[in-house]
């Protein structure tokens, strides 16, 4: 679905942000792009979403060349983002007419606006999200995401989607991705917290403006130490694995929070048990 190709991107200044750029992500993928700060991913994520244009080389997301201007509301209607900071996308005071805005944008008549923002507001569980400058930070990124999802964009591109929450507001909006996921879209989630990305299915580490490496989750034991060799800290589950293992334990390897590996191993427990 999305195809880059010898991508090359420098700042007004001068200076070089992303080189040597090669990414494919398949429709309904999970690909998450990693690195510390500094290292393009935001800008990667933006020329993703077609905000900026590459300098060299190509972007396409579902055959639309994101430098086609003529495409512009095309490729909204495919591709949407979403924003660390959720107030960079709240326009008016009230979340209804701040997701209804970006739908007459797309030139959709009243009532199929107002079906959408029903549908996804109850998906969403937001109905009663009604002043958008009221809502905590979370609540703003719930209503950031469900004004993407209205678009009915088949991929969504998440910048650093947790940076500016609580650690509640963090696994709330974590949990709403994963779910996105499972229904079908396309996810580019883009952080500098490798714990967020346990889900993905593909992970990309980007480093001073290129990416270095990229292997399966299923594979992040095994790149563990490629993980330090950029700067990146183990996530914290794969460092419980490890210590496990160390001891001889027998633990499911493919646990993506805490919670999957305290439940595996005791039902290894559970099943030990039951058969003295």
């Amino acid at each position: 679905m999305i195809h880059i190709s010898d991508l090359y991107y420098a700042y007004s200044s001068g200076k070089t942000a992303l080189y040597d750029i090669n990414l494919h992500i398949q429709k309904g993928e999970f690909a998450a792009i990693v690195g510390h700060n500094g290292s393009g991913k935001s800008t990667l994520a933006r020329i993703i979403a077609g905000i900026e244009k590459p300098g060299r080389g190509s972007c396409v997301i579902k055959g639309i060349d994101t430098r086609d201007k003529s495409k512009f509301i095309e490729l909204r209607k495919t591709a949407g983002i979403v924003f660390q900071n959720p107030e960079n996308q709240i326009v008016f005071e009230k979340v209804r007419d701040d997701m209804a805005f970006a739908l007459h944008n797309l030139g959709l008549a009243q009532n199929e606006i107002d079906e959408r923002i029903e549908s996804v507001m109850k998906m969403m569980k937001i109905e009663r999200f009604t002043d958008s400058f009221e809502l905590s930070m979370g609540q703003k990124q719930r209503a950031a995401i469900a004004g993407v999802i209205a678009m009915q964009c088949e991929c969504i591109i998440f910048d650093e989607p947790t940076a500016m929450l609580d650690p509640k507001g963090k696994k709330d909006i974590h949990g709403i991705i994963v779910d996105l996921h499972k229904k079908g879209f396309t996810i580019v989630y883009v952080t500098n917290v490798i714990d967020e990305v346990l889900s993905a299915d593909r992970i990309f580490i980007l480093d001073s403006g290129c990416i270095k490496h990229e292997f399966k989750r299923d594979d992040l034991l095994e790149n563990v130490e490629r993980l330090k060799n950029f700067s990146l800290e183990m996530p914290l589950i794969m460092d419980i694995i490890l210590r496990l293992k160390g001891r001889n334990i027998a633990v499911d390897t493919s646990a993506r929070t805490v919670d999957e590996l305290v439940d595996s191993l005791a039902r290894v427990a559970d099943n030990e048990a039951g058969g003295i």
